[in-house]
């Protein structure tokens, strides 16, 4: 393959999908992203000059596999932050509770 995508080569340098220690239903959304970006990066490189004979054609399928890469990159980066959030909120619970303090959600 010679197609690359900067935001998923960025992501996997970040270890944006790597899925140690992550919650089970995490862990298997992530690997079905990377999936769904593995299999679009193919396309992508498929729809490479010289092989079809309608490149217009072949440059908008390209280019909308690469927006569906970026929007995927985007949605994993989005599923950290919000597991972050959400440790964040439950540790903080967690400390309330110990200090006998009520927590109002």
């Amino acid at each position: 393959m010679s197609y690359k995508n900067e935001a998923y080569e960025k992501a996997t340098r970040e270890g944006l999908f790597s899925t140690e220690g992550l919650p089970p239903f995490m862990r298997v959304e992530i690997e079905r992203y990377e999936t769904a970006i593995v299999n679009l990066i193919r396309v992508a490189d498929a729809m490479q000059f010289p092989f079809f004979t309608d490149n217009k054609f072949a440059a908008v399928e390209r280019a909308f596999a690469e927006e569906a890469i970026n929007d995927m990159v985007c949605a994993v980066r989005e599923l950290h932050e919000k597991s972050a959030m959400d440790e964040g909120l439950v540790a903080q619970s967690r400390h309330d509770a110990m200090r006998g303090l009520e927590v109002v959600a």
